[in-house]
């Protein structure tokens, strides 16, 4: 238990000091009935991310993330590329949001997820603005923006703010067409 304590605390650790490049690649799955995949973890619904710090492609890193919830999808398509600045950290953070289509699978749960499940898109927002959630809704609205108008690929800028251990955002650069 104590090399588990030390482990994660060298992560966390590592993580601060900028060890860590802090890409975020979040995948949008769609099923056959328009529904998007959600996961619930220990800040709430959102759709399945991956922290790409490894040397792996773009491509290999989406299609092992989708199969850790027991689906083959299709090829991950670009939706939206983001940039966080922050009023209390020195460093700028991507999020890439990329969406592609279930193929074939049954979802499973992975380790360190609460619960996965196929929501309708008005339901998906309705469970990412849950009272509970813990995430910085910054998360939510750029999906919500990505789900809604997902023709388009999408660039945006937020600066996060923490105050009392609670994250909010206001919004530098508006959602704008990339492509």
């Amino acid at each position: 238990m104590l090399s588990l304590t030390i482990l994660f605390g060298l992560k966390s650790f590592a993580q601060e000091t900028g060890n860590d490049s802090y890409r975020i690649q979040r995948l949008l799955i769609y099923n056959q009935k328009g529904e998007v995949l959600l996961e619930k973890n220990d800040f709430g619904w959102m759709t399945p991310a991956l922290r790409h710090n490894s040397k792996t492609t773009i491509k290999d890193g989406l299609m092992n993330l989708a199969s850790e919830y027991g689906v083959k999808v299709s090829s991950p398509k670009i939706t939206g590329i983001f940039m966080f600045m922050s009023d209390y950290k020195s460093i700028s953070q991507f999020r890439q949001h990329y969406s592609c289509n279930f193929i074939d699978g049954g979802l499973k749960v992975p380790e360190n997820k609460k619960d996965v499940q196929w929501f309708s898109i008005s339901k998906a927002i309705e469970m990412m603005s849950l009272p509970e959630t813990k995430a910085p809704l910054v998360i939510r609205d750029m999906t919500k923006h990505l789900l809604y108008y997902p023709e388009i690929i999408w660039g945006g800028t937020f600066l996060l703010s923490k105050k009392d251990g609670k994250i909010s955002y206001k919004t530098v650069e508006n959602f704008y067409p990339l492509n």
